[in-house]
């Protein structure tokens, strides 16, 4: 799997700058997974994510209410 995402990440043409923080912030998610932060700083790098894409967080944020939701009505 992680070499699929490679081959995705690694396919993409960057021409705008939009696309160029897309992926910059693909690399530290994967980086991520990988292991490569300790808790500090995938913290700090989770909140400058968030400023550069608010709406991903607040859709994070609208789901995990959900969920919680639904686990409390069952």
């Amino acid at each position: 799997m992680l070499t699929l995402k490679k081959e995705i990440i690694m396919s993409q043409q960057v021409e705008t700058q939009q696309q160029a923080v897309g992926l910059l912030i693909q690399a530290a998610q994967i980086a991520q997974k990988r292991g490569a932060f300790d808790l500090n700083e995938a913290g700090l790098l989770a909140e400058a994510i968030n400023l550069l894409v608010p709406e991903a967080a607040a859709q994070e944020e609208v789901t995990e209410e959900e969920e919680e939701a639904k686990e409390e009505s069952e």
